[in-house]
């Protein structure tokens, strides 16, 4: 995800505590963030230092000042140097905090782990979490938000279907031929010969003879 891309997401999702966002969504936006009030909170700085001058001005080498410069402070130049940086403070309120609802739902985590700022070290806690990868599949708090990127890879081509051989099945065998016999002779079939008349009444007579 690009720079431009996460900040029109969390924007989009101005208020949305609900889903997931990965890590560029919330360390670009978080970059957004920085850059849009470092320049905010330096003018404030600037403009508090002009209010309160005479108030500096005045105090001495043990930090004691005249009550009578507390009445030169210029509250108009205070406002100008607030307003702004209130402003900012409030637009990016709610976006901030739901987007790191939502990097902490990424890693498997409820989004209430976020009050363990508020304690000792939990900063540190919550900045561990926000550099965690997010978990490679969906969750019960909503799908993968990089899924596609995880199984579709940066070639051409990468990650698509492949197509594979059907499995072999066993070849297929011919028929074996069939025998083959002479052919049968030509014409007529030649009867054998009749044997010979045999008189019956000669006691020694043979067939054949």
């Amino acid at each position: 995800m690009s720079f431009g891309q996460a900040i029109k997401s969390v924007f989009s999702q101005y208020a949305t505590f609900t889903g997931r966002a990965r890590r560029s969504e919330y360390w670009w936006f978080y970059l957004f963030s920085l850059l849009v009030s470092l320049p905010v909170q330096i003018f404030f700085f600037v403009m508090f230092l002009a209010a309160f001058a005479p108030v500096l001005e005045s105090a001495d080498s043990n930090g004691q000042y005249s009550e009578v410069a507390l009445e030169d402070i210029d509250w108009g130049l205070f406002a100008v140097g607030i307003v702004p940086m209130i402003i900012v403070g409030l637009v990016f309120f709610l976006p901030s905090l739901a987007v790191m609802v939502r990097r902490l739902h990424d890693t498997g985590r409820s989004g209430w782990w976020w009050l363990i700022g508020f304690v000792p070290g939990g900063s540190v806690v919550i900045l561990v979490f926000a550099v965690l990868d997010g978990q490679p599949y969906d969750n019960v708090y909503g799908p993968d938000p990089k899924s596609g990127e995880r199984y579709s890879g940066p070639g051409p081509g990468y990650g698509q279907p492949q197509q594979y051989a059907q499995p072999g099945y066993p070849p297929q065998y011919s028929q074996p031929p069939a025998p083959s016999f002479p052919p049968p002779p030509a014409g007529p079939i030649a009867q054998p010969p009749p044997p010979p008349l045999v008189n019956p009444d000669d006691p020694f007579a043979s067939p054949g003879r």
